[in-house]
């Protein structure tokens, strides 16, 4: 194992780099009376900005990874014995270990793989765009947003998004990294975006990790599969317009826009106009179904269901997430036929579903639990109707009509003919996925989905508070099984379904 005079000249700076660092932080706190929280942002950005002197010196890999290691020991005991007032919080989280062990996780990664530029530009998107996204968000912060119990501003994500931008667009133009100019910015654009929705979302220091994390695994991505960049951005395009029209409609709720633009560009992205335009289609059904005998339907979607009418970040996923694991799939193994039929039944799946909620709910005789038999109140987790089971064959078949005829449209766009004949298996692989994973939502429902029992009326719903802000009781179910996981799995269920009819009719 070689060892250069530059290694060891890396290793001497890069320990006098960071001893100065922190003096100079505690220096600021002590003399200039500067907070904990501003100089714990200067050494952030200091700490982060070694990685850019360290790929540049370092010889060899194995050296220059040496003191990003002893940082994290270091790093840790800090915060565990409150060593270093300038950059610990009393009380807080160990953001600062979980940054310093993300950035050595990516140098042990993508260094050794003549990558190292991944891990410089998620560092830099953390480093600058985390620490501006605070000191802005609290200085200029005025409009405000909820994530759990934490408060984020839009104008410290807005910061969070521009200085990421602008750090990961230097780190590709001046770095090796093999994309040119409009290259560059496109694929900046889009990590900006995914590290600003990291930070938003990850709590209690997390975002020290998940931010370098996914940012870099998304580069990765970008760079290795070829990706069709345009498309990608062509999907965020009209996925954040349609989002964005469905949010005044008050059809999705402020987090189900993030889920519909994350799931929408995942779709379009890598699937493909067909599949963009199915999950597009799906939306709009969904969104004015639920409109239809909106007050009827109220007064049971407030006692029972989890969720009303406007889909959340999590009922985004539920519904359009297994789409999007099958388009990157699909990507990936554009020879294998079986990932467009799942995508055929896990969209009919969460449309049927959909429209056995929207219309069964409506039924003048009572539903009927799927396991026993047994009459149940309206809106009950496994009770089904014959109204409601007419629906979803309804809306399985609305979705293979859909896609059957946006097939049509790009062959006959394509080459000028469209063998509409030949794929007709879509229609019942439709009707199938959807009735199978309908069914099996169910089943979910009656058996493992959490359930509680109104803390007020006595009544068994899905809601852990009632409408006063009392904890339900616990009644029955898995506790990790709510409504969205449940229809996360139907949705995957119907795929398979439909993937096994349009085999055996192919």
């Amino acid at each position: 194992m070689a060892i250069s005079q530059n290694d060891i000249n890396g290793l001497l700076i890069s320990y006098a780099y960071i001893l100065g660092l922190l003096i100079v932080a505690t220096v600021i706190q002590k003399w200039r009376r500067y907070p904990a929280e501003f100089t714990r942002k200067v050494v952030h950005v200091g700490a982060g900005m070694w990685i850019v002197g360290a790929v540049a010196h370092f010889d060899h890999w194995y050296m220059g990874i040496i003191p990003a290691l002893t940082f994290i020991v270091f790093n840790y005991v800090s915060y565990r014995y409150r060593l270093i007032k300038a950059m610990d919080l009393d009380g807080g989280r160990p953001g600062t270990v979980y940054f310093i062990l993300s950035v050595t996780l990516l140098l042990l990664w993508f260094w050794p793989r003549g990558q190292v530029y991944i891990a410089v530009a998620a560092t830099m998107a953390m480093t600058w765009g985390d620490a501006f996204a605070a000191v802005l968000g609290q200085a200029l912060g005025k409009h405000f947003y909820r994530v759990g119990d934490h408060q984020r501003s839009w104008e410290g994500s807005a910061a969070m998004f521009a200085f990421s931008f602008l750090s990961i667009l230097l780190t590709l133009l001046w770095m090796d990294s093999g994309t040119d100019g409009s290259g560059a910015v496109g694929i900046a654009f889009l990590l900006a975006l995914i590290a600003t929705f990291l930070e938003a979302l990850s709590l209690g220091g997390l975002d020290n990790f998940t931010v370098p994390i996914g940012t870099a695994l998304l580069l990765w991505a970008l760079v290795t599969w070829n990706v069709d960049l345009p498309m990608i951005l062509l999907g965020l395009a009209l996925s954040a317009l349609i989002a964005a029209l469905a949010y005044r409609r008050r059809s999705l709720s402020a987090s189900g826009v993030a889920g519909a633009i994350l799931v929408g560009t995942l779709i379009f992205g890598f699937g493909g106009w067909v599949w963009g335009l199915t999950l597009v289609a799906f939306f709009i059904y969904g969104s004015a179904l639920s409109k239809y005998k909106e007050a009827q339907k109220s007064a049971v979607a407030e006692e029972k269901f989890d969720k009303g009418s406007r889909r959340d970040f999590g009922q985004a996923l539920a519904n359009g997430g297994f789409g999007a694991v099958l388009a990157v799939l699909h990507f990936l193994f554009p020879a294998e036929p079986a990932f467009f039929a799942a995508f055929v039944g896990t969209m009919a799946t969460v449309n049927a579903d959909t429209w056995a909620t929207e219309i069964g709910v409506l039924s003048r005789r009572p539903p009927r639990l799927i396991t026993t038999g047994r009459v149940v109140p309206p809106g009950t987790s496994g009770g089904v109707t014959l109204v409601g089971t007419l629906a979803t064959l309804l809306g399985g078949l609305l979705i293979g009509l859909t896609v059957w005829l946006f097939v049509g449209v790009q062959e006959l766009w394509r080459s000028g003919a469209a063998d509409l004949v030949g794929r007709f298996w879509i229609l019942p692989a439709a009707v199938a996925g959807g009735l199978g994973g309908s069914l099996f939502d169910s089943l979910l429902g009656a058996t493992v989905q959490t359930m509680y029992v109104n803390a007020e009326t006595g009544k068994e719903t899905e809601k852990k508070v009632s409408r006063s802000g009392v904890k339900n009781r616990f009644s029955r179910g898995l506790p990790f099984m709510d409504n969205d996981m449940v229809n996360f799995i139907s949705s995957a269920f119907g795929a398979a379904v439909a993937a096994l009819v349009a085999s055996s009719l192919k």
